[in-house]
């Protein structure tokens, strides 16, 4: 993920309090305000946690000064300075970041409890992600960032705070049927699911955890294993969410179903995790079309698509993949980044899983896996491709 990805509109709402009364705030704090927009949206990850320590700094300075700005604000910068600084693969400097985000947040979320019982939101910006849900989000981070400078006992205890904050929400565990199907998904307000933000930290992986409940299970599971429990961390996922599933059979949550196959292959339960890898190297269909809910949308996408398919009659279909040169059809591409595979199991690499943060023990029972288990049945899969 690059960096200026993780930087963006985390705390889009910073603005909706603070700046009702521009005449009367303290310098400081419109210093900071002003500084904040920039680095939210500074594309160089590096300038950009210079300026988050400064915003953070003046915003302290605001507070000395008798005229704080709403700690809801605050707590957002702190956890938009942790995103960058994990993004920059700054470890120690994340798990300390992310640690003073949480405390904010805690208090945060704290007091919405109080006085509304609802974890409190922002009413603004990325889809009203609740306050409980960016406090869950900061602890998991911290849990990340703990695993990469080996230090699992944190991580393990930054994940169980993070599965509380989640619980907040109604369903802390993020876990259900195993399947995907009917399976359970932390909800916000009204019910609604709450989507991993897109501006997350380690967002928008192929085949990565949709919900924040599902990261929290997801992660808490691997925070076990790196801390030596590769039995425990197999039960763990056995039990998360891996959903949702836009065709019946293939839940889209792969990393999880990944993980959990060699986990069971790493307690010794063999013949169970090559059925779930086997399962996972199934081809899968691209998720279908979003059909807007307005009408007039509708209608007009319809009559796009109509439109698209006749001139796909006309079109030249040979393609190739970016990177590799292989050639593929335009219509049926396989997973982006593949080289034209459809089958789920391929995106999972030791490299893939480093990348991802995995435990160095998860990564080696992978390579051991690919090496000694069902890779045959990625093979088979491309073959019949091939031969189709």
């Amino acid at each position: 993920m690059s960096a200026s990805v993780s930087l963006l509109g985390l705390g889009v709402a910073t603005t909706a309090r603070c700046d009702a009364r521009p005449a009367d705030m303290d310098p400081s704090a419109k210093e900071a305000l002003s500084l904040a927009r920039l680095a939210y949206a500074e594309p160089d990850a590096e300038i950009a946690v210079d300026a988050w320590d400064e915003v953070v700094r003046l915003a302290a300075a605001a507070a000395d000064a008798g005229t704080p700005l709403p700690e809801e604000t605050v707590s957002l910068w702190l956890a938009a300075r942790a995103d960058c600084l994990a993004s920059l693969r700054r470890w120690a400097d994340a798990e300390r970041a992310y640690g003073e985000a949480a405390e904010a947040l805690a208090r945060v979320v704290s007091a919405q409890v109080t006085t509304s019982g609802t974890g409190g939101r922002i009413d603004s910006g990325e889809a009203s992600v609740p306050m409980y849900a960016r406090l869950a989000m900061a602890h998991d981070g911290r849990a990340l960032a703990a695993g990469a400078i080996d230090d699992w006992p944190l991580a393990v205890e930054a994940s169980r705070r993070a599965t509380a904050a989640a619980g907040l929400g109604g369903m802390g565990s993020g876990s259900g049927s195993g399947s995907g199907s009917g399976s359970r998904r932390m909800s916000g307000e009204r019910g609604r699911a709450v989507d991993v933000p897109t501006t997350a930290f380690k967002a928008g992986m192929r085949g990565g955890a949709p919900t924040v409940a599902q990261r929290v299970a997801f992660n808490a599971a691997m925070a076990r294993w790196g801390a030596g429990e590769p039995a425990v961390a197999a039960a763990m996922l056995d039990v998360v969410d891996l959903g949702p599933e836009p065709d019946a059979g293939y839940p889209q949550f792969w990393e999880a179903r990944a993980a959990r196959a060699v986990a069971l292959w790493a307690s010794g339960a063999k013949p169970r995790a090559e059925a779930e890898w086997a399962a996972l190297c199934r081809p899968t269909r691209p998720n279908p079309p979003a059909v807007p809910k307005n009408g007039v949308k509708a209608a007009v996408n319809k009559a796009a698509q109509a439109q698209f398919d006749a001139y796909g009659v006309l079109m030249d279909k040979r393609c190739e993949d970016f990177t590799s040169g292989t050639p593929l059809p335009c219509d049926d591409a396989g997973i982006p980044g593949s080289g034209g595979s459809s089958s789920p199991c391929a995106i999972f690499t030791v490299q893939e899983a480093r990348a991802r943060l995995w435990p160095p023990s998860a990564v080696k029972a992978l390579g051991e896996f690919l090496q000694d288990g069902p890779e045959f049945v990625l093979r088979a899969s491309e073959m019949e491709r091939a031969r189709g």
